[in-house]
């Protein structure tokens, strides 16, 4: 016997729940003097959990956007990291610099497909124009990929063929894929030194797929 509520009801309680929520937000100012004890305290936890809830769906569109939205959760993961994230205005905006020193970088390229990384891959081509345009000898390339963004990370496939690895690797650029970039960020928030030491070993990688250990 099925005693699951019905869908309908989780339904319902979520719209209550959501005009709830609107109420609460449109209230007049003296709204809070005239509840009941106890009032304050429960709506300021509510506002609370909702900054919190935000702030972690930002980081969640590391695991299923492609494109300026995944770039966007990009910086921001970096920047959550700590490190200095470099504006750059004449860069595109698929494009992201990662400053780890004075004198290192990473320079990233989010790709824009959630397709598989192939040899004949636009993003392939703009590593290489990267390279030899903009990268210097202490800078590493990075190719962010989200591919098959609308799977589950763990059912995802490998993500670029063999062909296309081999010329990452005589490029000596690494391909990180947004679910890992998700890992290290969730992994910051209870050893932030352990997470940022994992971006020195994507600096220091001399070509292939990041894999956080």
């Amino acid at each position: 016997m099925d005693i699951r509520p019905e869908e309908g009801y989780f339904c319902t309680e979520l719209s209550r729940n959501l005009r709830t929520m609107k109420a609460l937000e449109l209230g007049p100012d003296w709204l809070a003097a005239e509840m009941p004890p106890g009032y304050n305290t429960r709506l300021l936890e509510i506002q609370r959990l909702s900054a919190e809830l935000k702030m972690m769906g930002q980081f969640g569109r590391l695991l299923w956007t492609v494109g300026d939205e995944l770039a966007d959760a990009v910086r921001e993961a970096f920047v959550a990291l700590k490190f200095d994230v470099a504006s750059a205005p004449a860069m595109p905006t698929s494009s992201v610099t990662v400053n780890l020193d004075g004198r290192r970088r990473l320079l990233l390229h989010v790709s824009q497909s959630g397709a598989a990384i192939e040899k004949k891959s636009p993003d392939l081509a703009r590593l290489f124009q990267m390279l030899h345009e903009v990268a210097n000898d202490d800078d590493r390339i990075v190719l962010v990929a989200n591919t098959d963004p609308a799977t589950p990370p763990s059912r995802r496939g490998d993500g670029a063929d063999t062909d296309a690895m081999k010329l990452l690797r005589r490029l000596g650029a690494n391909l990180l894929f947004a679910p890992t970039l998700f890992a290290v960020w969730t992994l910051s928030l209870q050893d932030r030194e352990r997470a940022r030491a994992s971006i020195e070993r994507l600096h220091a990688q001399d070509g292939g797929t990041f894999e956080l250990r």
